[in-house]
Parts: structure tokens; sequence; C-alpha cells
């Protein structure tokens, strides 16, 4: 009296699988965001370590954000001017 389970007639529900294409183009969203929303918390990273003045914090945020330091101390054209005016906004 048990009745077998077909997985044709459950996939009815399930969406298709991701094309490649598909998959690519989330993974440029998700790398989009991802490095806009870091570039958006040093902002706030940079006005927390100023305010409560914590030296281990100071050395964990300086780490973290360490990328965006190197580019400004590198001058990229674009990025550096960008990310100094945001962070200026902060302090």
């Amino acid at each position: 009296m048990s009745e077998d389970v077909n997985p044709a007639a459950e996939s009815e529900d399930a969406e298709p699988a991701l094309t490649k294409k598909e998959r690519r183009l989330g993974c440029l969203y998700s790398s989009f965001a991802f490095f806009v929303s870091y570039v958006i918390t040093a902002g706030p990273a940079v006005f927390i370590t100023r305010r409560f003045d914590q030296p281990m914090f100071s050395r964990i945020v300086e780490f973290l954000y360490a990328p965006l330091i190197l580019m400004i101390k590198m001058d990229v054209p674009i990025v550096s001017p960008v990310i100094k005016a945001w962070v200026q906004l902060f302090r």
C-alpha cells in the first residue's frame, strides 16, 4: 500500500535550475553590492573610531579597510576622491 514518490511529479512546483548566464549575473550583482556596502560602511567606521577612541577598535578598522586605505594612498584616479569625500562627511 505504500505509494512510490515520482520525482517528476514533485518537480512541477519546483523552479527550474538557473542557467550559467544567470549564475554569473547573480555573482556580478552580489560582488557589486558587496563592494558598494563595503565602501559605504567605511564612513561610519571612521566616525565610530574617532568618537570612542579605542586603540584596539582602531586597529581592527584599519585592518578591515586596508584595501581602501591603500587605494587612497596610491591615489587611484576615480575611486580615491570618492572614498575621501565619503569619509570626510563623517569626520
